[in-house]
């Protein structure tokens, strides 16, 4: 087993032990004492909800890929993507868009990690703009919001620039460079032209970005939408704080399975400074959790008997056989 693979075991077994004591500190009867006390209007709605995120998931991935791949297709490989993200440990679950979406059509790994890529950068940048638009709502200045945001822009513009510098100095050194170097530049040389790509039609751009900021206030709506079903009644402008608490949390490296245990951190560190005590942020958290993943199984089965079920595009290879070849792959690393 090579030093990164077991540094990424060591990380996932710090996560899982993160969960389990933040489990006790919220009191497992608790817990389900919250989800079993859910009403079934509510749960519905949160599963509507649910099918709408990988809708508007898919229809952002179509946007993304230029057109090559229709909606359908599209948001089936969102589904399955949040199914696999939601039971595999170590953050997996993004990678494994990658064969999804060769299997859906798109053809080239390094296109769907470009895509992928792309995916990531526009949930950073609407979390950014959401937890902008939360101060602004539990009191803070308009004026200090529109300067965040001025300077949320001069940091992404700074950031281009740089990255942009970086990879014609890698050009220079790496382009007759043997092995991973060589691979690693087409990798990025791919990325910047989908983002290029992506820059220059001001149209799909800003597209994208509205279908992210929106796919994060149905995330915010949803919460909000199963915390009531619970009974419990928190005003929304601090469930939107919790939510962007949980989705730092879940990018930290020491994500065990589903992000259980990081995503609860997150929610209850930003639910404290609004004076929600700790065990009950993190019963609820915990609660709309598992809420969540069971939502997440129906509608990414959903999804996965769809793509299973669908003939192979021609430039594509059967789904099971994408899917086999990329989990082989990932462990001989």
């Amino acid at each position: 087993m090579s030093r990164s693979r077991r540094t990424s075991w060591w990380l996932g077994g710090v996560g899982l032990l993160l969960a389990f004591a933040l489990l006790l500190k919220a009191e497992p009867a608790e817990v389900l004492a919250l989800a079993g006390r859910a009403r079934w209007s509510g749960l519905l709605a949160a599963l509507a909800g649910t099918a709408l995120l990988a809708l508007l998931r898919g229809a952002r991935l179509s946007l993304l890929a230029g057109g090559e791949l229709r909606l359908k297709p599209s948001t089936a490989v969102a589904a399955v993507a949040q199914l696999a993200t939601g039971v595999l440990p170590l953050r997996l679950g993004e990678l494994a868009m990658i064969p999804l979406l060769q299997a859906a059509g798109l053809p080239g790994a390094i296109r769907g990690l470009s895509v992928l890529v792309l995916v990531r950068v526009l949930d950073l940048l609407a979390v950014l703009l959401w937890a902008t638009a939360g101060g602004a709502l539990i009191g803070g200045s308009p004026e200090f919001a529109g300067a965040m945001l001025v300077s949320m822009a001069v940091v992404l513009a700074a950031a281009w620039v740089a990255g942009m510098r970086v990879i014609r100095r890698l050009v220079g050194r790496w382009r007759r460079a043997p092995g991973w170097r060589r691979k690693a530049l087409r990798q990025l040389l791919r990325v910047r032209r989908e983002v290029v790509h992506l820059a220059r039609s001001p149209a799909r751009t800003c597209a994208a970005v509205l279908l992210s900021v929106l796919l994060w206030a149905v995330i915010w709506a949803v919460t909000v939408v199963l915390l009531r079903a619970m009974a419990l009644t928190w005003p929304p402008s601090r469930v939107l704080l919790g939510v962007l608490g949980a989705a730092i949390g879940s990018s930290l490296p020491i994500s065990s399975v589903g992000s259980f245990g990081t995503q609860e951190a997150g929610w209850a560190a930003a639910l404290a400074g609004l004076g929600v005590a700790p065990q009950a942020a993190l019963a609820a958290g915990f609660a709309c959790h598992l809420w969540s993943l069971a939502f997440t199984f129906v509608v990414g089965g959903a999804g996965l008997v769809y793509l299973a079920s669908c003939p192979p595009a021609p430039s594509s290879t059967p789904l099971r056989t994408r899917l086999s070849s990329f989990f082989r792959s990932d462990r001989r690393a």
